[in-house]
């Protein structure tokens, strides 16, 4: 009954006298059931509809919550309890060969259970044969290092078009380009950038253009470019770009990437570039993209539906995993890495609720801080001129004498220009009990001196364009520490501070994007451009007092619970220039 097809619609008759058989009662339960599946699948879909959380117990071992999921057949996944389970025990656990992203699957599965016999069979001596009572509905974990193909796993297919545009050394960005478009409508192109186990800093940019589509300043293409100042090994990040369609009316036109404006840097090292130029047909209608898009999906043939493909599996997870030759842990753990929910139709009408959030006028708002008397609030303070902090450079294990290791690239927060700066080693294991802080490459020595920290030279690379800051050390002596905190101190040379100001009455503060729609914990990035100043700081918050945390590089995180949230940037150097981005939290 682990049956793949669907039945041609026949089922019992019953009359009196009617002899039943085991075919008659197996045709009943195949028809009901059948009929039940082909309704989930055409009405309601394939996805998670509750539950079935991945959670790490250790860095071998992950607990799954109880939960339900549609398969792509329509037939019910159902884990009733949650349970505990060891990686290395999963089924295709044998592909993982080295270091990489492994996907979490679960897979519908019946099997015959509760034994007994038939008196009616053909036994050997006995004339009783043994049979099963029941069939028991369950489901299988497995692990693929396969990434599905995700124009597979739902309908966006049908709006949209994935292409991929770059995918060597461990970078790979797919453009998101929709099929049709609104005559005099803007329109949203997607980046999906994609980095995994490189190290060094990311840097691309190339060109989106077309002959009937604008750019934001009226040109006939759009710049792309991305510089990745938080280095880490692995990161997703979706980057947006608007463009805008003339009056042109049913009517079709490309999008493309040429080679020559392609380039991407590894570091310092230059990436090959595209072998041949992207090339996206977009259809320019006027008729309503709902109206467009209704007809598109029901014209579908109906074959492709009733059978499953390879690919359509319900993922529950992604695992980072690192191994080598004699073990490996799970590094990071990511759920539903491809947004496979199944939402019921009371969560969707909330949803359509949230769609035009009404949200205070930006008068309003600041009318609402003025004070009883109609005054307004005290000015902001003055722009800082200083900053400082503590990073974490990170050893490993078993670190060597006289290497180098460094930090990941940060904004130090007093914008672009030259900076001073300096730089102490924590002499502390436990940072808490920390009281002292070594200056100087190698003076003071653990033989010499009661010192926890090692012997190290360490230094501040500045990049006086993009306003960030990377710390480096050299070992000097042996050490069993893993990590090392260096304490940092910035500030502006004089002859930076007395720079001209400008005028205030020519800044602006715009942020990208003004708009966000998030789940609950999920992160976003926010840009702030200060136009009209050379200074480019700003400090970042969230109005409501539960609506999240925002860190001084705009990395937004949204709070467990639902609603729409303010988020302001105000210029450091000119305190009355600020501006709002508005986020709303809900559950998919």
């Amino acid at each position: 009954m682990n049956n793949l097809q669907y039945s041609a619609g026949e089922r019992n008759r019953y009359f009196y006298g009617k002899l039943m058989t085991v075919r008659d009662f197996e045709d009943e339960q195949t028809y009901f059931n059948d009929k039940r599946r082909l309704g989930n699948r055409m009405l309601h879909g394939a996805g998670v509809a509750a539950g079935l959380g991945v959670l790490l117990v250790d860095n071998q071992t992950f607990s799954l919550e109880a939960g339900m999921a549609l398969d792509y057949l329509g037939r019910e996944i159902v884990v009733r309890d949650p349970c505990v389970k060891r990686i290395s025990a999963i089924r295709g656990f044998d592909q993982i060969r080295e270091s990489g992203d492994v996907y979490l699957g679960i897979a519908y599965r019946e099997e015959p259970c509760e034994g007994t016999f038939s008196v009616a069979g053909s036994g050997e001596g006995n004339g009783v044969s043994q049979e099963f009572n029941r069939v028991q509905e369950g489901y299988e974990l497995f692990l693929t290092t396969r990434e599905p193909n995700r124009a597979l796993l739902g309908v966006d297919s049908v709006l949209y078009d994935l292409r991929r545009l770059y995918d060597q050394e461990g970078v790979r960005i797919t453009l998101q380009i929709p099929r049709y478009v609104n005559t005099d409508d803007a329109f949203t192109v997607r980046v999906l950038f994609e980095k995994r186990d490189v190290s060094a800093p990311v840097h691309f940019s190339f060109r989106l253009e077309s002959d009937m589509f604008r750019g934001p300043g009226g040109e006939r293409f759009v710049e792309v470019a991305y510089d990745e100042t938080e280095v880490t090994t692995h990161k997703d990040v979706t980057l947006e770009y608007a463009m805008d369609c003339g009056p042109v009316r049913d009517d079709y036109t490309e999008i493309r990437v040429p080679v020559e404006h392609f380039s991407l840097t590894l570091g310092t090292k230059a990436a090959e570039g595209l072998e041949k130029e992207l090339v996206q047909a977009v259809e320019v209608t006027a008729r309503p993209l709902r109206e467009v898009v209704l007809e598109a999906y029901y014209t579908r043939h109906f074959d492709e539906l009733l059978t499953a493909r390879e690919d359509q599996a319900i993922y529950l997870a992604k695992f980072h995993i690192v191994a080598n030759q004699s073990a490996f842990f799970i590094e990071k753990v990511t759920r539903n890495p491809f947004h496979q929910y199944l939402p019921n139709v009371q969560l969707l009408e909330l949803l359509q609720g949230l769609e035009r959030p009404q949200v205070r006028p930006q008068a309003d708002r600041d009318a609402l801080r003025r004070d009883g008397a109609g005054q307004e609030a005290a000015a902001d303070p003055a722009p800082r001129r200083t900053a400082g902090g503590v990073e974490t450079v990170v050893l490993g294990v078993s670190p060597k004498v006289g290497r180098t290791y460094f930090s990941h690239e940060f904004i130090h927060g007093l914008g672009a220009g030259n900076l001073c700066v300096v730089v102490a080693v924590e002499n502390a294991e436990d940072v808490s009990r920390s009281e002292t802080l070594v200056f100087g490459d190698g003076i003071f020595t653990a033989e010499e001196f009661s010192l926890a920290a090692p012997a190290c030279a360490v230094g501040a690379m500045v990049n006086v364009k993009k306003g960030t800051l990377q710390l480096g050390l050299k070992l000097l002596e042996r050490t069993a520490q893993q990590n090392i905190r260096l304490r940092w101190w910035a500030w502006r040379p004089e002859e930076e501070q007395g720079e001209k100001e400008e005028l205030a009455d020519a800044v602006k503060v715009v942020i990208t994007p003004n708009t966000a729609n998030l789940e609950p914990l999920q992160q976003v990035r926010f840009t702030a451009l200060v136009e009209g100043s050379a200074s480019q700081e700003v400090n970042w918050s969230v109005v409501e007092k539960n609506g999240g945390s925002i860190d001084r590089n705009g990395l937004y995180t949204a709070p467990p619970t639902e609603g729409v949230f303010e988020i302001q940037a105000q210029s450091a150097k000119f305190g009355n220039d600020k501006a709002s981005a508005y986020v709303v939290v809900s559950k998919l």
